[in-house]
């Protein structure tokens, strides 16, 4: 079995000025009801607000606030991709932000901490350049800082996630509200 960890992001991108330009997929946006202020239910939540905090402390944005709907929304959807076997963006228009992440125990039996899952994420900082999306990475690939961007989006008010495992495998789904990754913005 391997080890190791996978992670996905989601970008909102509108289509490309130019031929020569990479395409990009443009995400329809659908309005959602406001964010809900709440409370995480459980120590790994807590650390997972907190490990996207830190981050954003370091930046200077305002801390993310917990959203128990967001969190009922990736869980639905980290439950659907252990299911199928698949990793992949949930494809429908809900209107928020996503990061994904996945890793697989092997035969050791190695468990992620909430830290380690996230601070896969902001390890893209290495890669972030400061400037307007998608112009934000420093390989001249926006993928490559997509879940940073996300996690420090100074627009991004609230998040959800949520861990489940089975056999294996682990995936943490989270969550973002409003969204980030916006052509023409930068993330803070």
């Amino acid at each position: 079995m391997r080890s190791g960890a996978v992670i996905l992001a989601l970008a909102l991108l509108s289509a490309p000025a130019a031929a020569d330009e990479p395409e990009y997929q443009a995400r329809e946006i659908r309005p959602t009801a406001p964010p809900v202020d709440s409370r995480p239910s459980n120590a790994t939540e807590r650390r997972l607000l907190d490990a996207h905090n830190a981050e954003r402390r370091r930046v200077r944005t305002p801390p993310l606030i917990w959203d128990d709907r967001l969190e009922a929304e990736a869980r639905v959807w980290a439950h659907e991709l252990l299911r199928t076997g698949e990793f992949r963006h949930d494809p429908a228009p809900h209107g928020h932000g996503e990061n994904l992440w996945t890793g697989w125990s092997g035969t050791v039996g190695r468990t992620w901490t909430p830290e380690q899952m996230v601070g896969e994420w902001i390890a893209e900082r290495r890669y972030y350049r400061h400037a307007t999306f998608p112009n934000v990475s420093r390989t001249g690939d926006w993928t490559a800082v997509g879940h940073y961007t996300q996690i420090v989006w100074r627009g991004t008010t609230h998040v959800g996630c949520a861990t489940v495992r089975e056999a294996e495998r682990t995936v943490l789904a989270c969550r973002y509200s409003p969204p980030g990754n916006i052509d023409g913005m930068r993330a803070y």
